[in-house]
């Protein structure tokens, strides 16, 4: 169980820039790329900035974030999630946190010059959610991973076994509900409040079984970005961002 919560935070982590609402997905995927998406940004970089002079410094951008993700050593960092345990979370924490901090560090720098090319609301929202990666990673690395090392605990694991079957409810919930894509633009309402509910069942589930706090982590990017969505609009909707941590 650590270990796959490991994995998805760090590869989350590692890869949140390139997530659906990000400029590098929606825009210049380097799978999806398209004459047409290419075209589309260079319209926009003339509205932005009243011409496209500023085209071939948004590609050179994209390049470097890549080069940033390449930079990462994915490889030996699943294997070495493989084999992680409480005897070798002092080395893996200490090992990858510096590095996912400089991934993070890399592609804001990059996404600075995709701006000129970029609908504002896109850049907000891209800045807002790398610059809490830093956040979620100190989280996540506080202590070695104690975060994680509470999931070795087997009364806590007999907890959350117990607990599965809510669990699972509370995920195939939210799946239902955003058909398995969460488009960041157009969150309505009822969406909105579906995140809130989201939150509230996975700590339900959590809280006895002391693990609450892996709940705080969903918090730092939600806290970051929800306020840029349409979500702001509806004050009469409880947001995730209002809520505490605890």
């Amino acid at each position: 169980m650590s270990k796959l919560s490991v994995t998805l935070l760090f590869v989350g982590l590692s890869l949140l820039v390139v997530c659906n609402g990000s400029p590098l997905s929606r825009e210049s995927s380097e799978s999806n790329e398209s004459n047409e998406s290419l075209e589309d940004i260079r319209e926009q970089c003339i509205e932005n900035t009243g011409s496209d002079a500023d085209f071939p410094k948004f590609m050179a951008s994209v390049e470097q974030a890549m080069l940033c993700l390449a930079g990462f050593d994915s490889k030996n960092f699943i294997n070495d999630i493989r084999h992680l345990s409480n005897a070798t979370r002092a080395t893996f924490f200490p090992k990858y946190c510096p590095k996912i901090r400089s991934l993070v560090s890399c592609i804001d720098g990059s996404l600075l010059g995709m701006q000129p090319c970029l609908d504002e609301d896109v850049f907000k929202i891209a800045e807002a959610l790398i610059e809490s990666i830093p956040d979620a990673v100190d989280l996540a690395c506080k202590n070695d991973g104690e975060i994680f090392l509470k999931l070795e605990d087997e009364e806590r694991q007999e907890c959350i076994m117990e607990n599965t079957v809510q669990l699972s409810e509370c995920v195939e919930t939210l799946s239902i509900n955003f058909d398995n894509a969460i488009e960041l633009f157009e969150l309505t309402q009822g969406q909105c409040r579906e995140l809130v509910i989201f939150r509230e069942c996975m700590k339900e589930q959590l809280d006895p079984c002391d693990l609450s706090d892996i709940v705080s982590i969903y918090d730092i990017p939600m806290n970051a970005i929800l306020p840029l969505t349409p979500c702001a609009n509806y004050t009469q909707t409880p947001m995730v961002y209002l809520l505490d941590n605890n």
